[in-house]
């Protein structure tokens, strides 16, 4: 969601300044843009009620989200089905990966494989062995399967 810098980061010292970096996500552009309104009028009144002043600064491009091609999506969950049957789920992808940029251009989709303790975009995160392999074969399995519908 974010992070928080404080200045000067003492523990025995009040601080004087801090920096906080947020990082929202939805799949819906009306969510993220509610959110957004919601930062803002929490800013202003923070403002009006004195004692502290708040800055906003958009801090990097926004990227609109993006739907993943329905039919590799559909053929990921028929190899998802087929290899772990009721054990996978189809889920929107609320980070801004590169596939967000490429499917404006080309087809795409995204398979997710779980991470050790729900642990990603970490130093830490890790997979299970078993977890990658069973990601291969859905991704090896429904890139055949889309191939052989384009060869059709």
């Amino acid at each position: 969601m974010g992070r928080a810098i404080i200045h000067p980061g003492a523990p025995s010292i009040v601080p004087g300044a801090a920096e906080l970096e947020l990082q929202y996500r939805d799949a819906s552009l009306e969510v993220l843009e509610a959110f957004e309104e919601t930062a803002k009028n929490l800013m202003e009144e923070i403002n009006v009620a004195g004692g502290a002043t708040v800055e906003s600064r958009a801090s990097r491009v926004q990227i609109p989200p993006c739907e993943m091609d329905s039919n590799f999506k559909r053929h990921l969950s028929d190899a998802a089905e087929m290899h772990a049957p009721t054990l996978w789920e189809l889920m929107p992808s609320g980070a801004f990966h590169d596939a967000g940029i490429v499917q404006r251009v080309i087809p795409c989709g995204m398979l997710f494989i779980p991470s050790i303790g729900g642990v990603s975009h970490d130093f830490s995160e890790n997979s299970h062995d078993e977890d990658i392999v069973l990601g291969c074969q859905v991704m090896a399995d429904s890139a055949a399967s889309l191939l052989q519908e384009q060869a059709i």
